[in-house]
């Protein structure tokens, strides 16, 4: 396992999920009760192809007022859940695997001796409404086993808060033999994304953009960026271009 500090939904961020299967997107890779490659899987595979070629996301730019929301809301949520369970949760930007094949965001880890990570949710009401009654459907099983396999962890928790209704958690362990299929179908759906990739680039020339390709460059690339603008901002200060 791998953790970098970079801000989720940064550009760095982005980068860092280019190109390779993440937890919240293994739904689209395997069926959720049996675990097998699913007929989808091949238009997600195809996705991160052309990532691989271009070297550019193709993660939707588009904002969802739920979702900034769950923004604006998430700092009193950590509050809630560190107050009421007596722990202490750290930030975190994205893990993956060691060979880099696969990754994960959860939203916190939770400080302790067991490996626990925190996905925060602050939706609508009746969505938290059907956490607080039925919890979560098998859909979302890939997704949480993901980052149990991403992360090495030992459990998962999903903490669902709105200002006026109760909390919702809903806490997942680690599922072994699970967790043993989904690695097996992330190496075999891998597999077939590096044979596309060679079918693809001896079709012709592409022409990636000039950015990051691994994570350790995307980290690099992110701090250079700050360095520059700051940089750039002081200098255009003393030129006097700046108030």
């Amino acid at each position: 396992m791998k953790i970098y500090d970079v801000t989720q939904g940064s550009e760095a961020w982005l980068h860092l999920r280019l190109g390779i299967p993440t937890a919240s997107n293994f739904h689209k890779i395997v069926t959720p009760k049996k675990c097998e490659l699913s007929k989808g899987a091949i238009d997600y595979a195809l996705r991160l192809v052309a990532e691989r070629l271009l070297n550019a996301t193709s993660e939707s730019s588009i904002q969802n007022p739920w979702v900034e929301r769950g923004k604006d809301l998430e700092p009193m949520a950590v509050q809630q859940y560190e107050f009421t369970h007596d722990v202490q949760t750290v930030p975190v930007g994205f893990i993956t695997t060691d060979d880099g094949t696969a990754g994960c965001s959860p939203d916190r880890l939770v400080v302790g001796d067991a490996k626990v990570a925190l996905e925060i949710k602050c939706p609508s009401p009746h969505v938290h409404l059907g956490y607080l009654l039925h919890g979560t459907d098998d859909d979302y099983k890939p997704q949480v086993q993901g980052q149990i396999l991403v992360a090495e962890l030992d459990r998962a928790e999903l903490y669902s808060f709105h200002e006026r209704m109760p909390p919702a958690l809903i806490r997942n362990t680690r599922d072994e033999e699970y967790v043993a299929r989904l690695a097996a179908a992330l190496q075999r759906f891998n597999e077939n994304v590096l044979v596309m990739l060679d079918r693809a680039r001896a079709l012709g020339v592409y022409q990636p953009m000039p950015r990051a390709v691994t994570p350790a460059e995307a980290v690099e690339m992110a701090d250079l960026a700050r360095r520059l603008r700051f940089e750039s901002e002081l200098r255009m200060q003393k030129e006097g271009f700046v108030a």
